[in-house]
């Protein structure tokens, strides 16, 4: 359930943002201008309990990265086919079982975006704060995310979804919202909401992209009061990964992603490798203060950031089928319900993951997977860290079947 709190109504603070526009982005001028402002002293807020809920029983935490060779690939028993990333990343960020996002429940994820898009034809958007505003932006795209890749799953590799061909445009380019009258697609908000509103490095860390090589989606949603602080924990984690940036011959080498945010970083290679030292562990940062001034942008890892690996799992995900129930009916005050599709919340969990289940009960390599992010996460208890970055791992088939309010500097 998603409750507003009235506190006090304060009169809206409109602020008009000028700014360049990626000639990439598709939205009209209308979604510049449509959501400008806010009210900085404002009682608004927007409860995402339920969406934290759903979140915490689909998203497994890796941990952060160790930078350490993540081993060969193994087939599946009896076998020579080997599936999912090969790359020196393939270990690192965060999972989502999307599995559980299929069949009715599909509806209901489907009827929460559409319960989110809803939120300011009751209340404009200008009258929240930055904060809340941002922490809204973000929820809805990440949901969006879900929903989107949801509804072409399974998919192992999602590069080809992620960019326009012609006229088949891709998931991030259509226009699957409508919020308070205006259409927007994912890119929209990106490119033509946050960038100009918020001129914040930040910001590009909690845009899931749906992919291992992006950053993480967090298992919770975020909030006004916390967003800035959430945003900084996934720039570090990011920017000290293999996925986000690594260091050969004294060249940085980062993420894609980063150049599809180039319009944050305006002194490019310069700003970017201030933004990289400020968030860098110390070893790290020490030789990125040491590298050349020179960046690339070349890391990416498209496979899609799923349990599974994309896969349909021959063995069922659930062993308890109303453990995302209670996320929209355990939320909030009151009994209050969705209406329409949400309101069949009973459809929910027939394949929720349980996150201390059996190991048995998944497939060889997302064992494989689990084990290897266990152990590394004991070596980061332990402080046994070893510091090493690898190129991509050969595959080896296995026949034996063994500024502003709230607004942090860049």
């Amino acid at each position: 359930m998603i409750h507003m709190s009235f506190k006090s109504l304060a009169a809206a603070v409109v602020t008009v943002v000028a700014a360049a526009i990626p000639c990439s982005a598709q939205a009209t001028d209308t979604a510049i201008t449509a959501f400008q402002g806010d009210t900085p002293d404002s009682g608004f807020s927007v409860d995402y309990g339920d969406l934290s809920k759903i979140l915490n029983q689909t998203v497994w935490e890796t941990g952060h990265s160790d930078r350490a060779n993540p081993g060969r690939v193994s087939a599946r028993p009896g076998s020579r086919i080997v599936r999912g990333s090969r790359k020196n990343t393939r270990n690192e960020g965060n999972r989502v079982d999307f599995h559980s996002f299929l069949g009715d429940n599909y509806s209901v994820m489907v009827a929460l975006r559409q319960d989110l898009e809803r939120i300011p034809e009751n209340i404009p958007l200008r009258r929240f704060s930055r904060n809340e505003q941002l922490a809204y932006w973000l929820n809805l795209y990440n949901l969006t995310v879900l929903t989107q890749i949801a509804g072409i799953f399974p998919e192992e590799q999602l590069k080809r979804h992620y960019f326009s061909d012609g006229n088949d445009k891709g998931l991030w380019d259509e226009k699957v919202l409508t919020v308070a009258g205006v259409q927007l697609s994912l890119n929209d908000i990106h490119h033509k909401i946050l960038i100009p509103k918020y001129r914040n490095p930040l910001i590009m860390y909690g845009l899931f992209q749906g992919v291992i090589g992006g950053p993480n989606i967090r298992d919770e949603a975020y909030t006004g009061q916390r967003v800035w602080d959430q945003l900084k924990a996934n720039a570090r984690e990011f920017v000290n990964s293999n996925r986000g940036a690594r260091i050969r011959d004294r060249i940085i080498r980062t993420s894609y992603f980063y150049e599809v945010n180039r319009a944050l970083f305006p002194d490019f290679d310069r700003d970017l490798k201030a933004h990289l030292y400020k968030h860098a562990k110390p070893h790290f940062a020490d030789r990125i203060s040491d590298a050349s001034s020179k960046i690339g942008t070349g890391q990416s890892n498209w496979f899609i950031a799923d349990l599974y690996g994309g896969n349909r799992s021959i063995a069922a995900a659930s062993v308890n089928p109303a453990a995302l129930l209670n996320a929209f009916t355990g939320s909030g005050s009151g009994s209050e319900g969705y209406s329409g599709q949400a309101g069949d919340a009973m459809a929910w969990g027939n394949m929720a993951i349980e996150k201390n289940m059996s190991l048995t009960r998944f497939p060889i390599h997302v064992v494989e997977s689990v084990r290897k992010v266990q152990f590394k996460n004991k070596k980061l208890r332990e402080g046994d860290v070893q510091i090493e970055e690898y190129d991509e791992v050969p595959v080896e088939a296995d026949t034996t079947g063994a500024g502003t309010e709230g607004d942090p500097e860049q």
